[in-house]
């Protein structure tokens, strides 16, 4: 693997670089300040070394030196010449005024930006300058000091101090890149690390691997913890629910041959008791019709479930025509006589909705099935078409929903509104409607009757069975 790609893939190796890269960059920016006091501390003590010297000329006699007391006083000073001034005129002098062209600095008027652009200028000049530097004295600020000097000596003082700054920071740098890496490797990578291989374990095998262990992490990481480890147990209850679906679906299956011949027997039984005279057989004979109806039902629905939807096939249908058709069917008895319901539609007869027509037939069909079970006298379907897409609205007149089961009132087995029922129906017309690539919803329940709220998208977009 190489460099690159161990960096790119490591969240520890671009921490440690990142970490590094911004100490230097918070240490240049603590550098240039530095370089330029640095230089105006050098002038500062040039300019104090240049009053000390020049009062010197008061100790001698008529105030005269000797060339040999000059050279010696600007030797020790570093200097070509010295100049002081007192209320502007000049009260000291040593060496020959200089008139040849040279730097003048004025620290009185120097500002921070100025002297930080001259202190890289001198760095980075190459030549040995002459420089005039004037300002107050550091002894006496009522005393102007110039004072002439070669660049030389200053630009070598100030690339030594700019190497021990930087052997400094480089030490600073790793040392506090090691100590930040290693603290957020312990509060931020490892954690997510682990997090990451509990992820890729739990993919693996989510019903083998265990759930991610509890933390008392109050922070960001802590609550993420605890949000995949919740995430996980849910993931696990779910797949649990769903490998007994599928052994109830499987089992279903293999047994759905055989109760459908034990219904037909008892439906041919049916037939001819019901062509008895017998009062006591006429008695029973609507009790005996609902049994046979209601287990044809519940098998019917579970293996409905339990089966893979075929893939939904899109095409244009008017929904008025549709809502007609279910209609006909609760009028032949598609329904038993005593739940019969009235099947109102408010749908534009020219309203084109892009669906599978078998499949939201079910649909359809479930919920007015499930309204009349309820106890629903009338059944209302409606439509409407907006910049969303379609809004279907199923609204009956019964009690309503319960609120106990309004949370589970689309998972299966457990959204029944009757005892005897399978809590399939609305599961089924979920999974028909998601299909779709729409949703469906309670829109409102109470006393007054419920409303189911179907929306579709109003275009033919692919889709793909449940």
């Amino acid at each position: 693997m190489s460099l690159r790609a161990a960096f790119n893939r490591s969240l520890s190796a671009r921490l440690l670089v990142l970490t590094i890269g911004f100490v230097m960059l918070a240490e240049v920016l603590i550098y240039t300040p530095s370089i330029a006091r640095f230089r105006e501390t050098y002038f500062e003590e040039k300019l104090a070394s240049a009053h000390l010297a020049a009062l010197t000329i008061d100790a001698a006699p008529d105030r005269m030196v000797t060339p040999e007391l000059t050279n010696a006083l600007l030797k020790h000073v570093g200097a070509v010449s010295i100049g002081v001034f007192k209320k502007g005129a000049m009260t000291h002098m040593l060496g020959e005024e200089i008139v040849g062209p040279h730097e003048v600095y004025d620290l009185s008027q120097s500002m921070a930006s100025d002297m930080i652009l001259e202190a890289f200028a001198t760095l980075f000049h190459g030549a040995n300058r002459l420089i005039e530097v004037v300002g107050p004295s550091p002894k006496d600020s009522r005393v102007m000091v110039s004072v002439v000097f070669e660049e030389a000596p200053l630009r070598k003082q100030m690339l030594g101090f700019s190497k021990r700054i930087l052997g400094l920071s480089l030490v600073i740098s790793f040392i506090t890149a090691a100590l930040v890496f290693f603290a957020l490797r312990m509060q931020l990578v490892r954690p997510m690390q682990r997090i990451t291989a509990s992820m890729t374990e739990f993919r693996r095998d989510p019903e083998e691997t265990p759930v991610f262990p509890a933390t008392r992490r109050q922070d960001e990481i802590g609550t993420a913890m605890r949000e995949l480890a919740a995430m996980q147990q849910d993931l696990k209850v779910a797949l649990k629910q769903k490998t007994r679906l599928a052994t109830l679906g499987a089992t279903v299956s293999k047994v759905n041959h055989d109760l459908r011949n034990m219904l037909a027997t008892a439906t041919l039984v049916y037939d001819a008791l019901a062509r008895s005279e017998d009062p006591n057989v006429k008695k029973v004979m609507p009790t005996l019709f609902r049994t046979i109806d209601r287990a044809i039902t519940i098998c019917t629905q579970t293996l409905n479930f339990t089966q893979e939807h075929p893939p939904v096939d899109k095409a244009p249908v008017r929904l008025a025509d549709m809502v007609a058709e279910i209609a006909e069917e609760i009028g032949t008895g598609f329904f038993p006589a005593e739940t019969l319901p009235e099947l109102a539609a408010e749908i534009d007869p020219d309203l084109m909705v892009p669906l599978d027509p078998n499949q939201f037939h079910r649909v359809l069909i479930n919920l007015a099935r499930n309204a009349a079970e309820a106890g629903a006298k009338r059944v209302t379907i409606s439509a409407s078409a907006g910049p969303a897409g379609v809004e279907i609205l199923v609204e009956d007149d019964g009690p309503g929903i319960p609120t106990g089961i309004q949370a589970t009132l689309f998972m299966p087995f457990s959204g029944s509104t009757k005892a005897a029922g399978t809590g399939l129906g609305l599961a089924i017309v979920k999974d028909l409607v998601q299909a779709h690539g729409g949703t469906v919803e309670l829109a409102r329940t109470g006393p007054g009757g419920s409303r189911f709220r179907i929306l579709l998208p109003a275009t033919l977009q692919a889709s793909s069975g449940t």
